[in-house]
């Protein structure tokens, strides 16, 4: 349409659709005064809640989104999200893939859609698994630890595998697909969401049990580990005088938005990463003094068998040194994210295109005006994938987010390209809590592991399937996957 604003009819309604980087920026800062109508028709048709949450008066409600957004951005909140991420990655990530040939001998995370199995009698070293299941079980796994504690992760080991389902039907249950209605993915995704809530349900009345010193029971009776932003949420929806039922929706979506999107993120690295054997070689030289494996030998340990692998990862060290391995989650972010923001401003508002955005379009800077209360959509997907500002913008290439600091030559990797960023039903995605996870699971799974496709030489990136925040892969891969230590 070569216009930077444009309107859009969505189910009778109109919305403006700002494609303008500048002029995201500043719809993105103007008050919204849509009472997060996304994050409540979420909450209503994806999670099930029955209109306790969503209807809360306004300032309950945003007062529960701008609470888990605060935690979210909390340095202290970071620091220790990513310690604890940090020390279960390196305690885990050994045994991505255990090669037992038996699931009962088998971890948590390889068993079910993972199909992790070691095909080769002779050959204990090699196994065969389903890479994005794998990775999502692992992930969800360790993020759920350190949000839940252990007891929640011993207790519903499945969930990782209903909280993909959630995910990939998203899309047909967030526009109000009902579950009689015959479609697959409705039918399925409603039953996810269904034993979902209840485990949430479950969990909040044993949290709240322990608050307030009342045994929970046998099975969650240890809840010490639960981490501060979950406890606060409880507190939180206690204070509104909600039931368990009508909290679990609100846990499940926090629960949802933390995992699913470091999951998809993590997945779309790796596996651009190992597609690309000479990229592979560069990450790995620049990640390998802060992002170590390593195996003792039998004459350090002076036992007479091998000791098992080790991780250590130094995130620090990664976030300020390793300019090209944060590019590669900068630039995966950009081609990967599926990310819209609905806003409703709160007062009328003045758009101006700026002179260098008009100079592509061989125009003079045009200005907008949208009313108070009218409908705006910033379609972040759409601005990472415009050949103006991306150049070949389909294309994975890293080396687009690197810049040369002039006072030492020394290169680092500028976020500021992908601003604006996409966001997730509490917010950006890209705060700290988050950024750092998903390093540290690349980083483990770089250093730590071979993988190659079952058949084929390198691997192939698959194509996408809309869901929220970021695609999900259409098809899973097959691939082979040895320890390099």
């Amino acid at each position: 349409m070569n216009e930077p604003v444009f309107g859009i009819y969505l189910r009778g309604v109109k919305h403006n659709v700002v494609a303008s980087p500048s002029m995201m920026k500043e719809v993105l800062s103007v008050e919204d005064a849509s009472n997060s109508e996304v994050l409540g028709q979420a909450l209503q048709n994806v999670f099930g809640d029955r209109s306790l949450i969503r209807n809360l008066n306004l300032d309950s409600n945003q007062g529960v989104k701008d609470k888990a957004f605060a935690i979210l951005n909390d340095d202290s909140f970071i620091l220790e999200g990513s310690s604890t991420i940090n020390r279960l990655v390196q305690h885990n990530m050994p045994n991505l893939v255990s090669f037992c040939r038996s699931q009962v001998d088998q971890n948590p995370w390889e068993r079910g859609i993972s199909q992790v199995e070691v095909p080769d009698e002779a050959n204990q070293t090699v196994c065969e698994a389903n890479l994005f299941a794998l990775l999502s079980n692992f992930i969800g796994h360790n993020v759920s630890t350190f949000l839940m504690g252990d007891a929640f992760v011993d207790n519903f080991p499945n969930l990782a595998e209903d909280l993909g389902r959630l995910d990939d039907t998203f899309v047909t249950l967030f526009i109000g697909t009902a579950r009689w209605v015959p479609n697959p993915a409705a039918s399925a995704g409603h039953a996810a969401s269904d034993r979902l809530r209840h485990i949430m349900s479950v969990f909040h009345r044993a949290l709240t049990a322990v608050d307030d010193g009342i045994d929970p029971g046998i099975e969650l009776r240890d809840l010490d580990d639960v981490s501060e932003i979950v406890k606060d949420r409880m507190r939180m929806f206690r204070k509104l005088e909600l039931s368990s039922g009508a909290s679990a929706a609100g846990h499940l979506s926090l629960y949802y938005d933390l995992i699913e999107h470091t999951t998809k993120i993590s997945f779309w690295a790796i596996t651009h990463i190992f597609a690309d054997p000479t990229l592979l070689d560069q990450v790995r030289k620049e990640i390998a003094p802060y992002v170590v494996a390593s195996r003792p030998t039998r004459q350090e340990t002076g036992f007479p068998f091998d000791e098992p692998p080790r991780l250590s990862i130094d995130i620090e060290k990664v976030l300020t040194l390793c300019p090209l391995f944060i590019a590669c989650y900068y630039e995966t972010v950009r081609l990967h994210s599926a990310g819209i923001t609905f806003k409703k401003p709160a007062s009328d508002i003045a758009l101006s295109e700026s002179a260098e955005e008009a100079a592509y379009a061989l125009m003079e800077p045009r200005q907008y005006k949208i009313q108070k209360g009218e409908r705006i959509i910033v379609p972040h997907g759409a601005y990472y994938h415009d050949s103006r500002y991306f150049s070949n913008p389909d294309q994975f290439d890293p080396l687009r987010f690197l810049v040369t600091v002039p006072e030492t030559g020394a290169q680092r990797a500028d976020p500021s390209i992908l601003t604006p960023f996409a966001e997730g039903l509490y917010g950006s995605t890209n705060n700290g809590f988050t950024e750092r996870s998903i390093l540290t699971f690349i980083g483990g799974v770089v250093s730590m592991w071979e993988i190659e496709p079952k058949d084929g030489k390198f691997l192939t990136v698959p194509g996408h399937k809309t869901s929220w925040g970021a695609f999900r892969p259409t098809k899973d891969l097959r691939v082979k996957m040895k320890t390099r230590v």
